[in-house]
This record gives structure tokens, sequence and C-alpha cells, in this order.
């Protein structure tokens, strides 16, 4: 296609969405990423067509919430699509997360792809650890989630080509849904945004010991409670040396007592619970002030914490399970359900921590430059090679 001055005009690509979550969400900042990497021109040959979403609205009555899911948006985007493409103004369609696949129209007149993060919310499965098991995703769903299953497995079908942002998402989505072409595009991050260089602390007392920082929900794959049972066993001479700071939703979840009560069960007056909606200075003044990050978690679909924490040069914790582990330095990852591996990488960075006088940490430059290979310049050049393959 070429424009009326002479040059390759670039193709157009239509985002769609359910609800529109904010950037404080995990699928909420990869769909802002995007946009925003679409309107600055930085997805070679490509630029935004539009985006299709609907505000999301807090109501307590679950027919509208249906209603809206299965009917008045899917046909919203179908419309949009055709008034699009008879305007010769889309090229592709693509769907930003797979909880939105039923989203994807029957015999779309263009091409459609869609973003998978990852598939355990639509394939759940229990995770057994040494002792005890987790479940990751819900594993027994009511009648509507089953019929919602039903309609997102089938859009999902229905598209030219899948996403994926880990290996081991890749590998799901080509298990699932084998006749649906499919990649790997790890999703991105402005990594210069983290740098410790780039960023003022605010003003935030935090108490004198070795701060440690714990990002992510009170979900049962998050796996608070090991985190917690770990943290009481450390030797007395350690745990006094320790305070944790937990950023994100601590609330009761999915049978699972609020994170509050698990630290008092446990015993532990260390800890300190910021909540889930705390600013990104905020954020990233305790990335910088806290020695490390710990990430027990048993799955992600990308993992942002550990990516976001490597690229401000602070150490990472993590277990090593998908897909959160892709992301790490090789060798690096702990063993998920060893307590003792989990006590003794606590201890070296207590025992790092007490020998650093004074108690200041220098961001880590071998980790900075680690998170540069998912910098969005990185996402950028592979997301461009994938719409132009699906495009011809």
């Amino acid at each position: 296609m070429v424009s009326p001055s002479g040059g390759i005009m670039a193709k157009r690509v239509l985002l769609v969405r359910g609800g529109s979550l904010g950037r404080n969400t995990g699928l909420g900042a990869a769909h802002h990423n995007l946009v925003d990497l679409l309107e600055s021109g930085k997805v070679d040959g490509w630029q935004l067509a539009g985006i299709c979403e609907y505000p999301l609205e807090k109501t307590g009555n679950p027919i509208s919430r249906i209603w809206q899911r299965w009917f008045a948006h899917p046909k919203r985007v179908a419309k949009e699509i055709n008034r699009l493409v008879s305007n010769n103004q889309c090229d592709l369609v693509h769907i930003t997360d797979q909880e939105q696949g039923h989203l994807m129209p029957k015999n779309c007149p263009v091409p459609g792809t869609i973003t998978v993060h990852d598939l355990f919310h639509i394939f759940p499965e229990h995770l057994r650890f040494s002792d005890e098991i987790i479940a990751v995703g819900n594993t027994n769903p009511g009648i509507v989630r089953r019929r919602d299953l039903q309609k997102l497995k089938a859009g999902i079908n229905r598209a030219n080509h899948l996403l994926c942002n880990s290996k081991h998402t890749l590998e799901a989505a080509e298990q699932h849904f084998p006749t649906v072409a499919a990649s790997r595009v790890p999703l991105g991050i402005e990594s210069a945004k983290y740098h410790p260089e780039n960023n003022q602390p605010i003003k935030l007392d935090l108490p004198d010991k070795c701060n440690l920082l714990v990002v992510g929900s009170n979900d049962p794959r998050k796996r608070m409670n090991f985190l917690c049972k770990v943290i009481a066993g450390l030797p007395d001479n350690i745990c006094s040396q320790i305070h944790i700071h937990h950023v994100g939703n601590s609330s009761a979840n999915s049978g699972l007592p609020a994170i509050s009560e698990m630290v008092k069960l446990h015993g532990l007056n260390n800890w300190t619970i910021h909540g889930s909606s705390v600013s990104d200075e905020y954020l990233m003044t305790l990335r910088l002030k806290c020695e490390a990050l710990l990430f027990p978690s048993a799955s992600e679909g990308f993992g942002y914490p550990p990516i976001e924490s490597m690229a401000a040069g602070m150490p990472v914790v993590c277990a090593n399970l998908p897909s959160h582990n892709e992301l790490m330095p090789n060798g690096v990852c702990t063993p998920p359900d060893d307590e003792v591996a989990w006590s003794e990488a606590i201890i070296s960075i207590v025992e790092l921590y007490q020998a650093n006088k004074p108690h200041t940490r220098k961001p880590d430059s071998v980790l900075i430059e680690h998170a540069q290979n998912y910098d969005n310049a990185v996402f950028c050049r592979k997301l461009a090679e994938s719409y132009s393959s699906m495009v011809t």
C-alpha cells in the first residue's frame, strides 16, 4: 500500500478487549503498553486503527454483566471491524488477552490474533508440592463460568494466530489449540523507566533492617502462606534482622485468610502491608531501598515483578516455575518447594546486608543489562515481524 506522497503506508491494527482495565493490573498494563507503542509509531510498519472496549463499570447486576460480555460487546466488536474494513482502515484485529477470546467474530474479514498471557484460567490445574496442593485457576467453576469457558475456547479456535508471551504458554497453546498457528513474543517493559539513575526516591521511612519486598495478590498460586512459613522458620538472629514489605491485594481470597491473618498465625511482627493502590513512585522507592524481591509464585503468565525489579538493579529470589523463571538469568532460580533453599537464599541476602557498611545496596548492573533483553524495543521488533507474517 502506497501513500499519496509515494511512501509505503503503515498497516493498521484494531485492538480489542472487554472492560477497560487500568494500568495497575497485569493485563491492563500490557494492553496500555501496546497502545502507547502503536500510537508513538514504535511498531515498525504498523499503526493503530482504533480500540474497541467498554467502560468497566461496577454493577451488582450479574445479568447486565453477562449481557454486556456475551452479547452486547461481541456485536459491537463485529460491527466496528466491518465498518473499518469496508473503509479500508483495518488490516488486522488483535484481541489483547485470552480472557476476551470470545470476541473473535465468526468469518472475520481480516486476520485475527489473540495475545495469550496464560491458559491456567481456561485450563485450571492442581500443582502438587512437597506438603501442599496449589490450585492454579478455578478448578471448580460454576455454571456461568463453564459456559463462558466454552465461548472463550470457541473464540480462540477462530483466531488465525496466537501470540504467546512465554515458551510455557506457547507449549500450552499448541497442546490445547493445535489447529491455530502460534508463536512466542515475550512482553516488553520500558526498561529505562526503572533504571535507578532515572528515579528519585520519595521520602519513605523504612525500618533500619534488611528490608525485603514482596509483590503480588493473595491468590493461592502466589504462595504467601509458604513464604510466611519460610520466614517464621528462619533462625532468630536472621528473622530479627529482616522486615517484609508487601504490595498487592492482601484480602482473604479463594479460601485463604487475609495476609494479615497469615502473618499473625505464623507469629510474625516484621511485616508491613502497603496495599495495592500505591503509586509508581512509591513502589519504585521500595525497589530502590529494599535488598531483594521475594517471588515464590507457582505460576505466572509473564511475571512483571521480577523483570521490573531486575531493571531497577534489584536482586530477585524467584521460584523455578513458569513462566517467570524464563525471565531470570540462567541458574539463579530457587526450587519452589524447598524451604531450606529459600531460607538459605534469604540468609545470604541478610549476611550481605550486614557486611555492607553503611547499609546501602548498589544497583546490580548485570541485572539491569539482563532486563534489557525484555525492553520494549525488542518487543516492538518481534511484534512487527509477527503482525506482518499474518497479513499478506
